[in-house]
């Protein structure tokens, strides 16, 4: 998708279909919507006092301009109360835009946002907003189906007026990268399980590297046995496709000593091992990588944008399957660390996978890490869809994590690490036990991974819930959300300088 600038007025301007906004709670029309609406002889003011124009959030009705302005056609998005209109509530609503206008056919379209909006946030912050809602909203997995003739937005204007040179500039710049890379990240975990094996996932790894100038080291199933990346190649023991660790390497400031660790759960397919999931729903397990997703993502937005911090990305990748040489209930594992586990049930592998994973960035140099994982079903009862569960054993580094995720309009809530809850992990035979029944079985996990970031600031994101959405809502298409790019991509931002 092509990004452009126009300063021409919107009433002469000649594009597929015009995008204005609308917002609820009276009739009149403001700004650039008022101008369009005289040059077309008030008939959008007509619509609004016949109730089809409500300006309720992400109501989109399209208009034919019979001619009046060189514009086909006009989309008017509402956005609900301007009372409580935030960034966020925008970026949805530009998607359902976005998406509704791909639908129909457009292949230019243009953005008309009035000045009102300019005066209420910072200007390249609003500008990325409307340009991660489109391109994310404009989102599609092509997949493996035949398709004919393809339906997509090639080029948008951007018309807000009020705005400096340099806030497009960096708006578009921020919300193209943002947005390019949580796409990268869908393509990901839609990916079928077959055409995305631990050994396909290195290997693009590699190919994005190289493309935006990151260092890249694959860890093969030779080398991780070396290393005694034991945990990790106990989990993916069962599976013909043998495991990787993959590291990439951004160093933006030569000059620091802190470096960003960030660590995904790279699990491309995740059949509950010996204890096997249930049959019904088992094809969604190809998006047991999500985390690993968002890590990669993270990595092409940094590529990208350059900040001026260092960042270390480091993905396990495996597969948890069932066959005589898998691992069981009740067997005690080592780990990279040297910490032994005892395994209690075979379907808590993420864990596994990122106690090394965890340790292994902490040798490496990380001296902030974060993790994100589909961790736990449990997540999903306790928040739901919408809000990613966030722990941390360092306040402080949690609340920049947590304003990383508000700046980016990613939805977190901290759960508790009391001391209490690592009774549930204590093993009789081994350090730690890698799971300790139903109660609290969200907060476990976190304890779990705690175990192996010793006293390094941590936060550990369960993406279980927010992973995937079931259908089309604002940014997110059917499917894989991308969840976490955006974080990570901003905590690197807000990393810089440190």
């Amino acid at each position: 998708m092509e990004w452009k600038v126009t300063k021409e007025p919107l009433t002469s301007l000649t594009t597929d279909c015009l995008v204005l906004v609308h917002t609820e709670g009276g009739e009149a029309l403001k700004g650039c919507t008022r101008e369009i609406d005289e040059a077309l002889d008030h008939r959008i003011s007509g619509l609004v006092t016949e109730g089809e124009v409500t300006g309720k959030p992400n109501e989109v009705t399209m208009v034919h301009n019979w001619g009046k302005i060189p514009s086909k056609r006009l989309l008017i998005l509402g956005l609900g109360k301007e009372s409580e209109l935030d960034l966020d509530k925008l970026r949805n609503g530009m998607a359902v835009a976005a998406r509704y206008a791909g639908a129909k056919g457009v292949k230019q379209l243009t953005v008309g946002c009035d000045q009102s909006l300019n005066e209420r946030w910072n200007s390249a912050d609003l500008v990325q907003a409307v340009v991660e809602g489109v391109e994310l909203g404009a989102y599609r997995y092509r997949g493996y189906k035949k398709e004919e003739g393809k339906r997509e937005i090639e080029t948008v204007w951007l018309s807000i007026r009020g705005v400096s040179d340099s806030a497009l500039e960096a708006g578009i710049e921020r919300g193209r990268a943002f947005a390019e890379a949580t796409n990268t990240a869908r393509d990901l975990v839609n990916e079928p399980a077959n055409k995305l094996t631990p050994a396909t996932l290195a290997d693009r790894a590699l190919e994005m590297a190289d493309r935006y100038n990151l260092e890249a080291e694959i860890l093969d199933e030779d080398k991780l046995i070396e290393l005694r990346m034991d945990a990790l190649l106990a989990v993916s023991r069962a599976s013909a496709e043998p495991p990787r660790m993959i590291v990439l390497r951004y160093n933006g400031a030569p000059d620091s000593q802190e470096v960003l660790g960030l660590v995904g759960k790279g699990v491309t397919f995740d059949s509950g091992g010996i204890q096997v999931k249930p049959g019904r729903g088992m094809e969604a397990m190809k998006g047991d990588m999500a985390g690993a997703a968002a890590v990669f993502g993270a990595m092409q937005a940094i590529g990208t944008l350059k900040p001026h911090c260092n960042v270390l990305a480091v993905i396990p990748a495996c597969e948890n399957m069932i066959n005589g040489n898998g691992y069981r209930p009740g067997d005690v594992i080592s780990s990279f660390s040297g910490k032994t586990i005892e395994i209690h049930h075979t379907d808590a592998e993420g864990r596994l996978i990122l106690a090394d994973g965890l340790a292994y960035a902490r040798r490496q140099g990380a001296t902030a890490l974060v993790n994100v994982a589909t961790l736990t079903g449990a997540v999903i009862v306790a928040l739901g869809h919408t809000t990613t569960g966030l722990m941390t054993n360092h306040g402080d580094w949690g609340r920049e994590v947590k304003e990383a995720a508000r700046l980016a309009g990613e939805k977190v809530w901290e759960l508790p690490l009391f001391e209490e809850y690592n009774e549930y992990l204590k093993s009789d035979v081994a350090d730690v036990k890698n799971e300790g029944g139903s109660p609290a079985g969200t907060i476990q996990g976190g304890w779990f991974l705690k175990h192996f970031v010793e006293d390094i600031p941590w936060v550990h994101l369960d993406i279980a819930g927010t992973a995937d959405w079931k259908k089309e809502n604002g940014i997110h298409s059917k499917g894989a959300t991308g969840v976490g790019v955006r974080t990570l991509s901003q905590l690197a931002l807000l990393f810089s300088g440190k």
